[in-house]
């Protein structure tokens, strides 16, 4: 059963952006930078909804890293034409292409859940049975 009242859309994608969990906008969903908790410690909603889940937010973060990656790019050459120093030039492209799907793994962990939660909205059966009294539209 699909609750009555799902989160709405925009909702879920500033929670997602806060690393904070996209139900019910509490916090604490992360064990480390890279790993999700098994559930929300609010809401019980589970950080896997189904098999494989995780392959979107790796498909996010890759969007994103090359996005940043050519954007580092096409700014880098622009900067240093017409004498184009390409050494440094790759050194900007090797660290963008380090750094930014380290840093921006959580935020595509809580933004994969955010989407799905939007097409999927949460079913009571999903979340677990301690915690759903305290969301809207549940019955005790």
């Amino acid at each position: 059963m699909v609750l009555k009242h799902p989160v709405n859309r925009w909702l879920l994608l500033s929670r997602a952006l806060r690393r904070s969990c996209p139900q019910c906008g509490s916090g604490g969903v992360f064990d480390t930078w890279f790993r999700m908790n098994e559930r929300c410690p609010n809401c019980g909603l589970a950080s896997d909804r189904v098999a494989g889940h995780f392959v979107g937010a790796v498909g996010f973060n890759t969007i994103f890293s090359f996005g940043i990656l050519l954007i580092v790019l096409l700014l880098g050459t622009w900067a240093m034409f017409p004498d184009i120093n390409v050494p440094v030039l790759l050194a900007m492209c090797f660290a963008a292409a380090v750094f930014t799907p380290l840093l921006f793994w959580p935020f595509s962990q809580s933004l994969w859940q955010a989407f799905d939660l939007g097409w999927r909205p949460a079913e009571e059966s999903e979340l677990d049975p301690r915690y759903t009294a305290t969301l809207p539209g549940s019955q005790p």
